[in-house]
Order: structure tokens, then sequence, then C-alpha cells
């Protein structure tokens, strides 16, 4: 049988920025960079990860966003292109049995008349993508399941027969908790993204009842789930998971984007082992904003939100101090039973390192949680700090 990790790989690798070629012939510039090919196994690995549904962000406009096309429809080059081996071994990659869950879905149907802002069709943008609809997939074991929805692992029916996440929502849930325009920001800001560290969006539509992102696979789920299994991580991959959260930080800056909920729960693992930054719920693209909403995971605030102060892009460097920290130690710096004492250490940023914790180590967390912003480590100086270069350099 064949391995799922080498047609995800192909999958999460296609540079769909403006092709119009056959899928066969895309580059492979946005795979994941000098990481090791696993081992192929008879089964993949099945994710428990992809459980978080919600969407938070603040409203916006899908007018003018861009993307290229996914082209899975194709016939032509079926007629005049030899078959690809890769074709048939990914038929008999094993997806897992399909629950029925669609299927038995008896939330309550939503025109397009009523929340416009849920006519969500990636074909229609001014690049499109090809137009889907469930009919293209083979649903198969499900991932995760929330208030909004549920995640399935499909595979396309359609050669190459990629491999991908399928998240669903209910319309009728996010109408209710007013989300519509939420979940149109989320989806602008996460389609234009192409970083190895960073969840590719490959495409959306919908039907009366739902929206449907596809989501790049990750086959090793959420990076919550091992920490809480392995209580915490050596300082070899800490510092290589604190370099790689780092790297796409500062992507997603580049493109003006703050991410704001930074944690464990919403990042996942690829197949390669590699970190992939998911839910963009709280996201905003704010090229020179100052925001004041106060949004986020209570444990990973920044002083400036818990003082109701307006903030910027260095939310996303506490954020990642406090992650290095968890990895480490296996719980939050800040953390308190009780809320009040945590958001008042945060305040005061008063904390303390284990007795364990490298001089190093010490040193780029305590350069990230500073309480001043702008005070805070640059993220280019942080993948070149001394604890991170020591343990990359022994990879």
């Amino acid at each position: 049988m064949a391995s799922v990790t080498g047609l995800t790989h192909k999958f999460t690798s296609l540079d769909i920025s403006k092709s119009n070629e056959p899928v066969a012939k895309l580059p492979t510039k946005f795979a994941a960079p000098n990481v090791p090919r696993p081992k192929v196994t008879s089964k993949p690995t099945v994710p428990v990860g992809y459980s978080k549904l919600g969407s938070k962000a603040s409203s916006s406009s899908l007018k003018t966003q861009g993307t290229s096309k996914l082209i899975y429809d194709s016939a032509k080059t079926e007629k005049s292109k030899p078959p690809n081996p890769a074709h048939k071994r990914s038929e008999s990659v094993d997806i897992g049995s399909y629950d029925g869950g669609l299927d038995s879905d008896t939330h309550e149907h939503v025109s397009s008349e009523d929340a416009p802002d849920l006519a969500l069709d990636s074909s229609t943008l001014s690049t499109p993508t090809r137009t889907w609809s469930l009919h293209d997939f083979d649903v198969g074991r499900p991932l995760g399941k929330g208030k909004y929805g549920r995640v399935y692992m499909v595979r396309t029916k359609a050669p190459p027969r990629y491999i991908l996440a399928l998240k669903t929502l209910y319309k009728a849930e996010l109408v209710k908790d007013c989300n519509e325009r939420q979940l149109r920001r989320e989806i602008e800001i996460q389609m234009h993204l192409r970083h190895p560290n960073v969840l590719r969006l490959y495409g959306y539509f919908h039907d009366s009842q739902r929206v449907f992102l596809m989501l790049e696979f990750a086959g090793q789920g959420e990076l919550y789930r091992q920490l809480l299994k392995q209580g915490r991580f050596t300082p070899r991959r800490s510092a290589s998971y604190a370099y790689q959260v780092a790297d796409a930080l500062s992507y997603l800056h580049s493109k003006s984007c703050i991410h704001r909920d930074i944690k464990p729960e919403n990042i996942l693992i690829g197949l390669n082992g590699e970190l992939k930054i998911a839910d963009f719920g709280w996201s905003v693209h704010a090229p020179g904003d100052r925001r004041k909403t106060l949004c986020g995971t209570p444990d990973y605030l920044p002083p400036e939100m818990v003082l109701r102060k307006e903030h910027g892009k260095f939310v996303d460097h506490w954020a990642l101090g406090v992650l290095t920290y968890e990895f480490l130690h296996g719980s939050p710096p800040f953390e308190d039973k009780n809320r009040q004492n945590s958001m008042r250490k945060i305040a005061r940023v008063e904390f303390k390192f284990p007795n364990t914790f490298e001089e190093d180590a010490k040193d780029l967390i305590g350069k990230l949680l500073r309480f001043e912003p702008e005070e805070r480590l640059p993220l280019t100086e942080v993948m070149v700090h001394p604890w991170i270069v020591k343990y990359r350099n022994k990879n």
C-alpha cells in the first residue's frame, strides 16, 4: 500500500500562485526545506488535530483576494501524457472509513440571500480555483468535531488524487454567533499565505448548510497533544520548534499579518515533523495599525492586552516567549488557577525560571517576555540566538 506521506508532500509543495500548467509539472518551491524524507509505511498517520472549528477575527471583504488555480480536472492532460505511477499509488492510500456525519447533518439551511458573507467560493476570485463541490472528494475518517462543524480526511477523486483535510462549518451556527464576516477575514488571510510552517488553504466552497475549507493535511496532528503526552520537550526539540515558529511569524509580519493567538493548540505537525501554524481566527491584516481588541488565550496574553492598551505585531513575540517556556516546562509561565492572579502576573511580568532551564534558554525567553513591546527581541535575532543555533547545529 502506498504511503500518504509522498502523496501529501506533493500536494503541500504546489506553487499555485499563478500556474496554469498541469498538476504533474507544478514546481515544489514551497516544500518544507531540508527535511529528510520519511520512511514509507503501509498506512498514514492519523492526526488528532483540526478539532478547533471556530472563527473569531475582524470583518473584511474577499473582493480583492487573489489566488491561483488548482487544476485537478485534467482530462486533456490524461490523454496527452503517459500514466503517472503515483496516481495509481494514491488510489491505494488508506484514508479510513467515513462515519456518515456529513450525510446525517440536520443543521438549518441558510440561503445566500440571508447570509451573503457565507456564499464563499474560491472559483469566483479574480484568479480563481476550479469549481469545487463535496462530490469531488472521497471522504474518509473524521479528524475532529466542534461547535461549528467537522473535519475529515479526504482524497480528490480526479487524478492525481491528493490527500487533504476538509473542514466544514455550519452556516446556521456562524450566523447565530455573528461570525460570518469573521470567517471571511480568516479565509482571506490564510488563502494568501505560502510558507512551509504555515498551514495551507487551497480553496473553499459552500452548500446550503455548510462552508467547506480545503486544508493541507498535517499528518501528525496537534502539537498540544504531543506536549500533553510527553509532559515537556527536550531542549533540542524546543529550540527547533521555536526557530520554526519564529520563521513563520517573521513571514506573517512581512505580509502585515498578526496572528494574535499563538499557542500549542493552534499549531499542527506535518508528515515530516515540521510545525504548521493554523487557526487564523484572531488574525488581522494590519499594516501600520494599532489594535485594541482583547483577544487570544489568557495564559498567552501580553501586558498591553491585559492593560487594555493598543497593541501590534509584538504580541506574537510575547507569545513565542510563552510558547518556548511551555515547550521546556510543560506549562506556561503565568499559569494560575485564579485568572485574576494570572492577569496580574502578566501585567507585572512576574514569573520564575525552573532550575532545569539552561542559561541561554532563560536569556532568549527573558528577551521575548519584556513589558515594553518594542523591547522584545526581533524575530530575526531569535532565529540566530545562541540557544537556537546550538541545537540547530546538532541536527
